[in-house]
């Protein structure tokens, strides 16, 4: 249910109201309609409340074939939307014609099974007919039900913040100077030959490399090519070998967690940044030998992020929370 619709769904329950909108008159209880639904639409925000998956991602609430609502990842560094094993089954997905894709993930490439779903919604904005990847269950504690991917957002602009504990999603066209901000600079994204993921210019301790944005991925991770090249050393005493991180072929890959310095993208800088340095099979895929990382949730969430990954643009602005709430 949108948060328009919510609304007025919410003053219609109150009894003393709807006896009163019963008495009136048909003309007046034609404009107090169209003025609840004006005011509904245009003062009200269509915002998700961000909830902890207990593995370190936040989750968004998605029915599924209109059940639910589901756990699910937003995930900018997902092409296509996707579902774990155990929720395929006991949704009772059905397998997609063609049986299995190639799914290419952190750690490197499997072949998975396809489900098709007939509607994957959240807070009403609705993707039909989707495929979506099966993936291995996880490693951890998480309860993810899937993974929200691009497939779902081209369309709409999202605005993530994280300190604020909510997603919005915006239709478009969106009103730039309501929802972004009065001449809040964009970012123009760029993407790599074989996949639709945006990536755009970052600098790590002054040295130059690309990053794919990546909300779907809980640390910031660098190759160890970059580290080098910015002056980091992983295998130094400030290092410690962090959680495995498995992909989509659940091969395991061992992290170094440490502090890599300041970080900037996007016309913003942070400093006494935390990252894992590892050399993951879908960095060297995308650039080869050239300084590479992964944008994460933990550098992302310092900020709100707006997205609109079908026009390839990013906008990087405060967050109106402190990292307090």
């Amino acid at each position: 249910m949108t948060s328009a619709v919510f609304l007025i769904h919410w003053v219609f329950r109150e009894k003393a109201f709807v006896e009163e909108f019963r008495c009136m008159n048909p003309w007046v209880r034609w404009m107090t309609a169209s003025a609840l639904i004006t005011v509904a639409i245009n003062h009200v925000e269509a915002q998700v409340a961000l909830s902890a998956a207990g593995d370190g991602h936040d989750v968004v609430p998605v029915t599924v074939n209109g059940r639910g609502p589901y756990p699910f990842v937003l995930d900018t560094g997902a092409d296509g939307s996707a579902v774990y094993q155990w929720f395929a089954d006991k949704a009772m997905l059905k397998k997609a014609p063609g049986g299995t894709e190639e799914l290419s993930g952190q750690t490197g490439s499997s072949q998975v099974t396809m489900y098709s779903i007939g509607s994957l919604e959240l807070d009403g904005y609705r993707l039909r007919h989707a495929k979506a990847y099966g993936l291995p269950n996880r490693h951890d504690s998480g309860k993810e039900a899937g993974v929200l991917g691009n497939d779902f957002m081209d369309g709409v602009v999202v605005a993530f913040d994280y300190l604020c504990r909510r997603v919005e999603v915006h239709a478009k066209p969106i009103d730039q100077d309501k929802v972004i901000g009065k001449g809040a600079p964009a970012t123009l994204s760029g993407h790599v030959k074989g996949n639709d993921l945006l990536i755009l210019p970052v600098m790590v301790n002054g040295v130059s490399g690309m990053a794919i944005l990546d909300t779907g991925s809980r640390n910031t991770r660098m190759t160890t090519s970059f580290a080098q090249a910015a002056g980091i050393d992983a295998s130094s005493s400030e290092f410690h070998d962090g959680e495995p991180i498995y992909g989509a072929n659940s091969k395991p890959m061992v992290p170094r967690s440490g502090p890599i310095g300041s970080v900037g993208f996007a016309g913003v800088s942070v400093n006494a940044v935390t990252a894992q340095v590892i050399d993951l099979p879908v960095l060297k895929e995308d650039f080869g030998d050239k300084p590479a990382m992964l944008l994460g949730a933990d550098l992302l969430g310092n900020f709100r992020l707006l997205y609109d990954h079908q026009a390839r643009v990013i906008w990087v602005r405060p967050s109106s929370c402190s990292a307090s709430k």
